[in-house]
């Protein structure tokens, strides 16, 4: 596995090896532990100029995902990009009461779905991703107390 993270922003400290921990145990668990990706870590204005640029929507979003592969049957070793507005991901949090890396965790799992090929444009399809964002993010969550508890 190998995630190349770009910082772009200012608005947050970033713990990279938790986000490194979070691909580690979501590409496993979805049998892409050979997969490589890239992470770019923005502020809002960057995000909305890229989804203005893919998806002719003038807003700001949480996570924008870039595919490599055409579907989930295709394989290679590049999954493609995922790109989060740490910025949406503070105001979430804090809106939330939930902290910033959990909120990270949530869109970074959503980006890598969304690269694997799912989709959530369609109720069923979305729910499909949905209950799989969950279950991942279980484990991650699930690593995390593990962790806590042996220090």
């Amino acid at each position: 596995m190998k995630v190349d993270i770009q910082n772009l922003q200012s608005i947050a400290k970033i713990n990279k090896d938790k986000i490194m921990e979070c691909a580690d145990l979501v590409l496993k668990a979805m049998g892409e532990s050979k997969a490589e990706l890239s992470l770019v870590l923005v502020n809002d204005m960057y995000i909305r100029n890229l989804n203005w640029k893919y998806r002719r929507k003038d807003s700001a979003t949480d996570v924008l995902a870039f595919p490599m592969r055409d579907s989930r049957r295709l394989s290679g070793v590049i999954l493609g990009d995922v790109v989060i507005s740490v910025e949406t991901a503070a105001k979430e949090a804090k809106k939330r009461k939930k902290d910033l890396q959990g909120e990270l965790d949530l869109y970074f799992v959503h980006g890598i779905l969304h690269l694997l090929g799912y989709d959530d444009e369609k109720p069923r399809a979305r729910k499909k991703m949905k209950d799989k964002e969950k279950e991942l993010l279980q484990l991650v969550i699930a690593r995390s107390e593990a962790t806590k508890q042996s220090l």
